[in-house]
């Protein structure tokens, strides 16, 4: 009898393989794709439910005899399924022919596909690992075929010292797989503070293409499995500043074997360690959601955490119809052809957007002596300005906050704003030189000390200085929503000429505050609130039909919070019962607030961008009550889009609550039935608003506020 061939790599075309595998089952395919790669030929499957049996075993031998006539032609099996070393033993000794599982033949494609050194090593390594069980010595086989002998000590001997022979090879590549995993930890270390995307997905999904279209890089694109196993890291093309490293990794399969995932540490380490990950879909393929699930299922089990954003490639071979279901089915995702350049620049563009969202403002003021300094900054932050004066450079950046941090302690630190003064000197080191309208600084607002100001040619300044450490980073936020609204709504919204740590300041917006409190610590309107003129309503319903326009994917882009349609909901859900011993409402109340929460026909089903604190004084109107300007953008959130329509139900009452939502839907804003009684209810919830706010920061008098506000609220609408 024929000796079934070793487990070496496979070198002849005319090879012809029996495939034993479950009917209808996509790996089937992707495995008989393999093995065309390998030069073998599926000739024959054979169903497979569970592990073969005595029928199914002579089926399988009757399909080698008729295969095996041609002389120039070998016989193989191959079984979709992992098997252990005495199965496979077993299925070769009684069909003697090679028998390959499903790991025999994916180590095999590796092994093809392996170019640089340290991939070579994991794969051996992995080959190693998956080999030394499999050991035997033949003189078992010949036992079972009836030539006698035993196995014997010297037999045993043999099986032993192969075995250790195998075990010192394996431990020998591990050294050197270490000492090359070193040195790229080294080269990544490098790399650590450059922002970093990889292209993550199932195996011939795109990512080389899309690799080559975002980098302009001469990289290997090939219609095949597992085309990429070497991790490939070039700078996004053209170039940004800072540099974003895009890298392509190994693509995944359905029942990869673990020795592989465990063997590829530094291809997958890009996965791990990268800030965003880009899910390369195959749009074309009819079982992408299985390979997406794949996908997710190894970045979990590697534990790669890093926001991710679906990229649907190949787009350019589906009809308008499937791109469209795609779509709807996969929210947020990007539908991409390597080969359009307008759509590599949507990607692109979404890169870059997102590495935005997440950087930081602050001006750095960087001593004339410092030049290494000053050229670290300007290759690794994006420079909005810069200003020369006596203590050095003043750069205005945006970077990412660890970058930022890093500068910062390089520096000296910064003074204490506790004055006036105090606060126009810091001004002056950013460029701006003002005189202050006031000697005393405005400390009636929560989160800011305020200088109202005007510079050398008459022009009134705003000028804020946090008052505690949280602040910049809600600051931060403002900005990003600031930098979102600005082009969209029409009102004019603070523009931070200044924005450092300790320091933000932008030209005071024409207008009137909606109310303020006069120096006696009354409340003063800017007109009668029962009776709001029709100007004021004009303007407040195209302000909200603007705000609420501004797509959901821009605000995700912008990096400004974005809320799931039921997460509002549940958050007030859960606030109540965590504010409920401090409010202490009546039950009555505590039934009008559950009844509310649980009718799901009140709930809208879409979120919109909110500002989140749209009180009159943060509104600005002109002497016709029109609205001019809106300030303070802190609590801005894509969320249920009553919030804004609560606040302005409890300064105006309802009868302008409906005018309101009627010019509001006139103007283009999207509304659903219970808009008006969800809106009455979410104010008669406001206190727990309001009570939470106080716990979170030890308010007392906040808290006293939210009972205030609960006291107005009766147990009806």
């Amino acid at each position: 009898m024929t000796r079934p061939r070793s487990s070496s790599s496979t070198d002849r075309s005319s090879d012809l393989a029996i495939l034993l595998a479950p009917s209808g089952e996509a790996s089937s395919s992707e495995l008989e794709r393999l093995l065309a790669g390998l030069g073998i030929r599926v000739a024959h499957t054979v169903p497979l439910t569970r592990d073969p049996g005595a029928g199914k075993r002579a089926e399988v031998r009757a399909s080698i005899d008729a295969l095996a006539r041609a002389p120039d032609q070998r016989v193989l099996v191959v079984v979709d399924r992992a098997l252990d070393p005495g199965a496979q033993r077993e299925l070769e000794i009684e069909l003697d022919v090679e028998v390959l599982d499903r790991t025999a033949v994916v180590l095999r494609v590796f092994e093809q596909r392996a170019r640089t050194r340290l991939a070579q090593l994991e794969v051996e390594l992995a080959r190693l690992a998956y080999e030394i069980p499999r050991v035997r010595d033949d003189g078992a086989r010949r036992d079972r075929e009836g030539g006698g002998g035993g196995r014997g000590a010297r037999g045993h001997t043999e099986v032993e010292l192969r075995k250790q022979q195998l075990r010192e090879r394996s431990a020998r590549l591990e050294r050197e797989v270490e000492r090359l995993r070193a040195s790229r930890a080294t080269q990544a270390a490098a790399r650590r503070d450059v922002p970093r995307v990889a292209l993550v997905g199932y195996t011939n999904a795109g990512k080389s293409s899309l690799l080559r279209a975002l980098t302009g890089s001469d990289v290997l694109v090939e219609d095949a499995l597992f085309a990429t196993l070497d991790t490939t890291v070039r700078a996004l093309s053209p170039a940004t500043t800072p540099r974003v490293l895009v890298s392509d990794t190994v693509g995944f399969m359905r029942n990869l074997p673990h020795a592989l995932v465990a063997s590829f540490h530094t291809t997958l380490d890009e996965a791990r360690d990268a800030d965003l990950l880009l899910l390369v879909v195959d749009a074309s393929d009819p079982e992408h959601r299985e390979q997406l699930r794949v996908t997710r299922e190894v970045l979990e089990t590697i534990g790669a955490t890093s926001p991710t954003r679906i990229v649907l490639s190949k787009i350019d071979r589906v009809d308008p119809e499937r791109r469209a279901s795609l779509l709807r089915e996969l929210p947020g995702a990007l539908a991409i052809s390597a080969h359009d350049p307008a759509d590599v620049r949507r990607l692109r563009d979404a890169i870059v957007a997102f590495f935005a969202r997440d950087e930081e403002h602050d001006v750095l003021v960087v001593p004339f002596t410092e030049g290494r300094l000053m050229a670290e900054i300007r290759a690794e932050a994006h420079v909005v300005s810069e200003h020369h004066d006596e203590p050095g450079t003043a750069l205005a950046v945006r970077a990412r906050p660890d970058v930022l941090e890093r500068w910062r302690t390089a520096l000296p630190p910064l003074p204490a704003i506790t004055t006036a003064a105090d606060l126009v000197g810091a001004a002056a080191r950013y460029g701006l030189r003002v005189a202050p309208e006031r000697d005393a600084l405005d400390a009636s607002g929560l989160d800011f000390l305020v200088l109202h100001a005007r510079d050398d040619a008459g022009s009134p300044w705003v000028v804020r200085t946090p008052r505690r450490p949280d602040v910049i980073a809600s600051a931060q936020r403002e900005a990003r929503v600031l930098r979102l609204v600005a082009p969209s709504l029409p009102a004019a919204v603070p523009e931070w000429r200044v924005h450092a740590r300790d320091v933000i300041a932008y030209r005071r917006i024409e207008g009137t505050p909606g109310w303020r409190f006069d120096d006696a610590g009354a409340l003063q309107w800017a007109f009668d609130p029962s009776a709001p003129p029709d100007a004021f309503l004009d303007t407040y319903a195209r302000l909200i039909a603007s705000l609420q326009s501004i797509p959901v994917d821009r605000i995700h882009d912008a990096g400004v919070r974005v809320e799931a349609a039921g997460d509002a909901r549940a958050e007030l859900a859960r606030a109540m019962h965590a504010t409920r011993d401090v409010l202490a409402p009546s039950d009555a109340v505590w039934s009008r607030w559950q009844r509310w929460i649980d009718d799901d026909a009140s709930w809208p089903a879409h979120v919109a961008l909110a500002h989140g604190d749209l009180h009159p004084g943060h509104l600005l109107l002109d002497d016709a009550s029109r609205i001019t300007g809106v300030l303070d953008w802190t609590e801005a959130r894509a969320t249920d889009p009553s919030l804004d329509l609560a606040m302005f139900f409890g300064c105006y009452g309802r009868d302008a609550l409906e005018s309101v939502v009627d010019r509001f839907a006139r103007a283009g804003g999207v509304t659903w039935p219970a808009i008006v009684s969800h809106t009455i209810e979410r104010w008669a919830a406001y206190a727990v608003v309001i009570a939470e706010w106080a716990l979170r920061t030890g308010d007392d008098a906040v808290l006293a506020h939210a009972r205030h506000h609960l006291a107005t609220i009766t147990a009806s609408t």
